[in-house]
């Protein structure tokens, strides 16, 4: 089993890292799998990654330690928001309008209540970071 999530950590560290470059993929949620995956499969690949600079920067910081600022958040919004209103006005489909917006505004919502500390005060659930662990 666990060269398994070696495999997949390696597929979602990859597709993370070339999301650093390519517009539209998101880095974030890859290395948080890649978090998740390889820490199940050693501790060697889970001490190399938590140290690994891109992991420090767009996991560690951004999510963990709710470092990104209000600017970087808004350009989230801006730039989501785009690329949902291609297919809000190329598409006749009404429930789709109706969707789209609730969409966005459900991820700005959750996005400003977890860095502004509304939501999960504590740190995330699932991951070692949480400010409570070691009750």
């Amino acid at each position: 089993m666990k060269i398994i999530f070696i495999i997949l950590g390696s597929i979602t560290f990859a597709i993370g890292t070339i999301g650093i470059w390519l517009p539209g993929l998101p880095t974030t949620v890859f290395y948080v799998m890649t978090a998740i995956l390889w820490s199940k499969s050693s501790k060697r690949l889970d001490t190399w990654l938590s140290n690994n600079k891109y992991y420090i920067k767009y996991v560690d910081e951004v999510v963990f330690e709710r470092k990104l600022p209000l600017r970087a958040r808004i350009g989230i919004y801006l730039f989501t928001a785009a690329m949902m209103a291609i297919p809000f006005f190329k598409s006749d489909l009404l429930w789709l309008k109706f969707v789209l917006p609730l969409v966005s505004l459900a991820q700005i919502v959750s996005m400003e209540s977890y860095y502004r500390g509304h939501l999960w005060a504590d740190g995330i659930p699932f991951s070692k970071n949480k400010k409570n662990a070691d009750e």
